[in-house]
C-alpha cells in the first residue's frame, strides 16, 4: 500500500507542476487551485508512505517519478526539445528507483 501511495504521490506532483506552467499571475484560477490540490494530496501520499518506507527511499522515489513524468509530459504536450545526454539520464533515474525499489 505504500508503494502505491508514493507512486499516487508522484503523479499529483507531475499534475502540479503541470499546472503551475498554466499559472498566469493570478488571473486564472484554475491552474492555481490544480497546483494547490495536487500538492496537497502528493505531500499527504508521501508522509503516508513515509511512515513505511525509509524517508531516503521515499522521497528519491518520489523525486523521480516527477523528474519523468514532467520531462515526459514536456515533451509531449509541451513539444519541448528532448536531447540524448536527457534521454540517458532518465534512465539512470528509473534505473535508480528501480533499486531502490527491489531493496527496500
Amino acid at each position: 500500500m505504500a508503494w502505491l501511495l508514493l507512486c499516487i504521490a508522484g503523479v499529483e506532483e507531475v499534475i502540479a507542476a503541470v499546472a503551475m506552467k498554466y499559472i498566469d499571475g493570478t488571473r486564472k484560477k484554475w491552474p492555481i487551485i490544480v497546483m494547490t490540490l495536487g500538492f496537497a494530496l502528493s505531500f499527504y501520499c508521501l508522509s503516508k508512505a513515509m511512515q513505511v518506507l525509509p524517508s531516503g527511499v521515499a522521497y528519491a522515489v518520489w523525486t523521480g517519478i516527477g523528474s519523468i513524468g514532467v520531462t515526459a509530459v514536456s515533451f509531449v504536450w509541451f513539444k519541448e526539445r528532448f536531447r540524448l545526454s536527457q534521454l540517458i539520464s532518465l534512465c539512470l533515474i528509473i534505473v535508480g528507483v528501480i533499486g531502490l525499489r527491489l531493496t527496500s
